[in-house]
């Protein structure tokens, strides 16, 4: 005798997923902690295994709980699809994402293309530096974020890690500055200008800022003026740019840095948890 899985646990299952907890779920979803924790045990013993490793208010997904996770997604995401095509009127579901200027070029195609299928989803996208997404995620004004950090200072798993490098323009003369090393920097609260100065000093180098920048196109275009000296991930390197400049050699390293995503502490709808659950699978992969 054939069994069928309940849409309305699976959907608790993803809730509790994407907002890291059966309280932020029932909130989520509009319903009360213990239906949540039903819905989550009759799922467990329908398929006669653990889903979630329990650690206080704490939730880590199982193995088996990570193999349903994809598996849910597809399914809420089939369902949902069948009732958007055959419903009269459909109501779109926005989900907010900021993504640091630095990653936005790898990142963003990614995450739309997760999304293309669901003509009833909405992306709304906010390129920006670290520190003003950092703001907007921790008011609420953003639904996730995907953001750099230093490496190793948070406990969760990074979607990506990168290196630091020092980059200028090719025709960079360094005759020009005998006494210190010019350096291009952000406005402002950055990391990478801390890393950057931090790493001089630790080593004894003098450095002056020569330019503050306000974007990444913005500084590209002083590198290119051949101001100085900055640093950029490596993935935002491009042929108009040199890597770790000769003349300027033996540079210190400088260090690797985290791509983590952030989340808003609940989603406001349940259709808002699942596309951050596919958001989230399609960064990991």
């Amino acid at each position: 005798m054939s069994r069928n899985i309940d849409i309305v646990v699976l959907r608790s299952f993803i809730s509790v997923v994407s907002n890291g907890g059966v309280s932020k779920a029932a909130n989520a979803l509009h319903v009360t902690q213990s239906a949540i924790s039903q819905h989550i045990k009759r799922l467990e013993s329908m398929l006669n295994t653990s889903l979630f490793i329990r650690s206080g208010r704490n939730v880590t997904l199982t193995p088996a709980g990570e193999e349903l996770l994809e598996y849910a997604s597809k399914i809420l995401a089939t369902n949902d699809e069948i009732i958007s095509r055959f419903s009269q009127s459909v109501e779109k579901t926005s989900i907010s994402i900021g993504l640091s200027e630095h990653i936005s070029h790898v990142y963003l195609p990614k995450i739309l293309a997760n999304t293309a299928q669901s003509s009833h989803i909405e992306i709304d996208a906010k390129i920006a530096l670290n520190q003003e997404l950092y703001s907007d995620i921790n008011n609420g004004l953003l639904d996730m974020a995907l953001l750099i950090s230093e490496q190793g200072i948070h406990q969760q798993k990074p979607v990506s890690q990168y290196q630091l490098s020092w980059v200028s323009s090719p025709e960079l003369n360094p005759d020009e500055f005998p006494k210190y090393l010019p350096i291009v920097v952000y406005g402002g609260p950055c990391l990478f200008r801390t890393m950057m100065i931090s790493t001089l000093e630790s080593h004894n180098i003098p450095w002056k800022v020569v330019y503050s920048a306000s974007s990444i196109g913005d500084l590209k275009a002083a590198l290119a003026a051949k101001m100085g000296v900055s640093a950029l991930l490596e993935c935002e390197i491009d042929s108009s740019l040199q890597l770790n400049h000769p003349i300027f050699q033996p540079l210190p390293d400088l260090p690797m840095v985290d791509v983590l995503l952030h989340s808003k502490s609940s989603h406001t709808t349940a259709e808002a948890s699942r596309l951050a659950v596919l958001i989230q699978q399609a960064l990991y992969k």
